[in-house]
């Protein structure tokens, strides 16, 4: 069963119930507010669910600039073309007003334009006002009382006779304004469609969280490997691992390996300080703790991609490290969250074709890919090369140098520094990917 968090105004989670039992397997957890400053504590009241539904944009956009982002899938129910088709179809199957007399507000214009345009409708809408920039600004505040007061002065000056809001909130108000007014119309099948995507989201959601969890766990001191844990350490690490619901498998060579599921691993991301006990014990021994962590969906694949983890973590020599290897073989590090994921995994046989050709590894290969792609034009130096990748200029030059071996690099051009220097050549990468 899907547990899903419905946010909204009482009126909105009501309507949307009627259609739950539409959906098999999903169970709809009523959340409602009255105003959208109560979503900040209704938030924490859904953490046990495994979607978040929001009855509109207002509530959703509203939540996110709150959090951040949200630690579950979230969706909205989203006004689209249907829901202006059919709410201009009542106005004027009820002859109500001509368009040109109504006010309206909605998320986006372009669905009323698309209607009223395809339809060849006349007289046009003139009175519109649309909020679509709430996607995109998540610094500007959202304000209800200017659409309001957009509705009002017009109808209080006689230019409109109806006014058609998307904002539960405004169409309340204008109630009591005496102000004539309708919602827009929620379809049917704009909701069942929400109610079905959140199902799918929350069955992704908790296939990931199934994923199996495989994990080492090794010391080093001055950049020496360490065959045995103290006590001391083994009793922190074994305390973590059972507060992230994980078993220790015993090993000979000195690890720790524990076997989980994603779920406890996403715990352990979203509270690090569970850490703070095994680096302190680890502190007090002078050695380092080193944590790579594999997901994957058959316990060969977490323990393939484990491997790759405690590699990366290893690396890392006299300091504290944890790196995990999702199922996509993207490497991410929890505690640095700057850190760019590095991508190990292609299905694209020609990219493992170039990286044996060209005797480089097939991450880089790939980067190089991503790197020629954001560019809006195919010409670079060995400067951006350095900049995009991390590394030293000269390493740069020494991959620049394979890719021009093997006729896939050509000099087009010179830069001359502004200040005092040689020219640099400026290089086209002609790479067929596909």
């Amino acid at each position: 069963m899907i547990k899903v968090a419905l946010f909204g105004p009482e009126e909105a989670v009501n309507l949307v119930k009627k259609y739950d039992s539409i959906i098999e397997e999903i169970e709809l957890q009523p959340f409602i507010y009255q105003t959208t400053e109560d979503m900040e504590t209704l938030i924490t009241q859904a953490v046990h669910c495994d979607v978040y539904l929001f009855s509109g944009i207002l509530p959703y956009f509203y939540t996110k600039k709150i959090l951040g982002s949200f630690s579950k899938p979230a969706i909205y129910i989203a006004d689209n073309e249907l829901d202006v088709s059919l709410t201009i179809l009542s106005v004027t199957h009820h002859k109500v007003a001509e368009l040109d007399r109504i006010s309206f507000d909605l998320p986006d214009r372009r669905n009323l334009d698309i209607i009223v345009n395809q339809l060849q409708m006349s007289p046009k809408p003139v009175h519109v006002l649309d909020y679509s920039w709430v996607k995109s600004d998540s610094e500007r505040k959202f304000e209800v009382e200017p659409i309001l007061k957009f509705h009002y002065e017009l109808w209080q000056s006689g230019k409109v006779d109806l006014s058609i809001t998307s904002i539960h909130a405004v169409y309340d108000q204008l109630v009591q304004l005496n102000v004539p007014c309708m919602r827009m119309i929620d379809a049917e099948k704009t909701i069942v469609d929400a109610l079905k995507k959140a199902k799918s989201l929350g069955e992704l959601q908790l296939a990931k969280y199934s994923q199996i969890a495989m994990g080492h766990i090794m010391l080093s001191a001055k950049d020496q490997e360490i065959k045995s844990f103290d006590q001391s350490i083994v009793k922190e690490v074994n305390l973590l691992i059972k507060k992230i619901n994980c078993t220790v498998q015993p090993t000979t060579d000195g690890s720790i390996v524990f076997y989980g599921t994603k779920g406890g691993i996403d715990y352990l991301i979203d509270n690090l300080y569970l850490l703070d006990n095994v680096y302190k014990a680890a502190n007090e021994q002078s050695v380092y703790i080193h944590m790579g962590v594999g997901l994957g969906m058959t316990i060969v694949e977490a323990k393939n991609h484990a491997q790759i983890a405690i590699s990366f973590s290893s690396k890392k020599g006299c300091d504290h490290s944890i790196h995990i290897v999702n199922e996509d073989k993207v490497v991410s590090n929890p505690q640095k969250s700057a850190d760019h994921p590095s991508i190990l995994k292609t299905e694209d046989e020609r990219i493992f074709e170039l990286a044996k050709q060209l005797k480089i590894s097939v991450t880089n290969v790939m980067k190089m890919k991503q790197f020629i792609e954001s560019r809006p034009v195919n010409s670079f130096t060995s400067s951006d090369i350095s900049e995009y990748f991390g590394i030293t200029k000269r390493s740069s030059e020494r991959m620049l140098k394979k890719y021009m071996e093997c006729g896939f690099l050509h000099i087009i051009g010179e830069e001359q520094p502004f200040q005092n220097g040689r020219p640099r050549a400026i290089y086209r990468l002609d790479l067929k990917y596909k």
